[in-house]
């Protein structure tokens, strides 16, 4: 089949985290896994810094419990005097050696880089979801789009056999060509595959004033008609009836009926049957078998379509304005809303269901508590009594919550993501805090040999 990639509704994104996501998923063969081992690779070279930014934390915690004393002493004795007690806390940190800016420093920019990754990585996949989701449509729209000018070459012909025999009828694309065939296989019809549906009018282009738009060549410029209006025409001929409109801008009627445009879906083909009815049946059934065999499919597990979230307020097949919401009314034609609810809601009808059932935003938000709780269980001492930080309580709790919420209202690959992200976290808290407790010992260590070295240099 001709490839969409020329008149896809949304390019394809190209900012470094697809390039390098598209690098993978060509490797190992798909998009999860190839999402999974870019999350493995940036965590364990995360890893060192996140342990470095542990033990910092881990330090200026420890100076500031033996400090709190002493500062409340100089808070009670100089609160008075802003200038003196500023003084003495510089000179209480000075005997501490602690220094505030440097121990804000690293973890300012610790948390900065944190934040670029987190945000870089959700805008790109955002974006990536946007285009996917395009994709996939503009895939369907297509394939449903040479249904119906294969229909309108037949209906020109007069052929009402062909629709006569619709509950047959079967669709297949064989070298640029699709072809109609019957119950025994045989080709009863078949049309160009097209990926571009415009065409030129013998119609002049015509200025503001109404004189013609000349080229370059000095002749006159013909009207040319998109392929999303060509589309449209045929859509609203054999199946979304568009009333017509007055001069005034108002609907006709005739009598109490409406007029449309161009509308011929109510004619009667054999029975009671109408074309609109037979056009339904047989493209319904191809664009469902598209559907269940398009070339890149986006289901894994329990979620149908992993570039919307895992939830069920979300639907596998978007109704028009859900589907606008995803992708942006930039990237819709005017035509666009006609031509989706042709064919889409047909499809809902067959295939549609809920997307997921939360299972990511359970785990993210489960995932993420327990990794906040063993990096704060096993960075304590045996024996040890501290005394947590409210904010340090506070963001137990909210950062879990915070991953729930992107996992419930954006698309499942960044859910996944977050995940296996914090889940790879949880495994690597015991080792990282093993690390900062053998650095702690070692610190005491050279800080015990100091100081035993100077109490024996005074005694001699």
């Amino acid at each position: 089949m001709a490839t969409l990639s020329a008149i896809l509704s949304v390019a394809e994104p190209t900012g470094v985290w697809q390039t390098i996501i598209k690098a993978f998923e060509a490797g190992v063969g798909s998009y999860i896994l190839a999402v999974v081992l870019i999350t493995l690779i940036i965590r364990i070279i995360w890893a060192p810094l996140d342990t470095i930014n542990k033990k910092f934390n881990k330090k200026n915690a420890r100076i500031q419990a033996q400090m709190q004393p002493e500062m409340e002493k100089i808070k009670a004795k100089y609160g008075a005097d802003k200038n003196l007690l500023n003084r003495k806390t510089q000179e209480l940190y000075k005997k501490y050696n602690f220094s505030m800016t440097g121990s804000c420093l690293f973890m300012i920019l610790f948390l900065a880089l944190n934040l670029l990754i987190f945000f870089s990585l959700f805008s790109g996949l955002n974006s990536m979801a946007d285009y996917k989701i395009s994709q996939e449509y503009d895939y369907l729209k297509y394939n449903y789009a040479n249904v119906l000018n294969l229909t309108n070459q037949e209906y020109e012909k007069a052929n009402t056999q062909f629709f006569q025999n619709y509950q047959n009828i079967t669709f297949e694309v064989v070298d640029g060509q699709i072809l109609a065939k019957d119950e025994n296989g045989e080709v009863v019809a078949s049309a160009e595959y097209k990926t571009d549906f415009s065409y030129q009018t013998d119609e002049d282009q015509v200025d503001g004033e109404g004189n013609p738009i000349l080229d370059e060549n000095g002749n006159p410029t013909k009207v040319v008609v998109s392929s999303d209006k060509a589309i449209y025409d045929l859509a609203t001929k054999f199946v979304s009836p568009q009333q017509k409109l007055g001069e005034d801008g108002q609907p006709v009627f005739d009598g109490d009926n409406p007029v449309y445009e161009n509308y011929v879906g109510d004619e009667i083909v054999s029975g009671e049957i109408t074309y609109k009815q037979a056009i339904d049946d047989y493209s319904t059934r191809y664009i469902v078998s598209c559907y269940q065999n398009r070339p890149e499919k986006s289901s894994f597990l329990w979620i149908q379509n992993y570039w919307i979230a895992d939830s069920p307020f979300k639907n596998s097949i978007f109704t028009y304005n859900q589907f606008v919401g995803e992708i942006g009314s930039k990237n819709v034609s005017e035509y666009e809303e006609v031509i989706y609810n042709s064919f889409m809601p047909n499809l809902d009808s067959q295939v549609g269901r809920v997307n997921g059932y939360l299972i990511l935003a359970v785990l993210s938000i489960g995932i993420s508590f327990l990794s906040i709780w063993l990096g704060n269980m096993t960075s304590k001492k045996k024996g040890e009594k501290t005394k947590q930080p409210v904010a340090a309580k506070v963001m137990m709790f909210v950062l879990p919550l915070i991953m729930g919420i992107f996992a419930i209202f954006y698309n499942s690959v960044f859910a996944i993501y977050l995940v296996v992200g914090q889940a790879i976290n949880a495994a690597l808290a015991p080792l990282e805090n093993l690390i900062i407790n053998k650095w702690d010992a070692h610190d005491e260590k050279k800080n015990q040999e100091k100081l035993n070295s100077v109490v024996s240099y005074r005694r001699k």
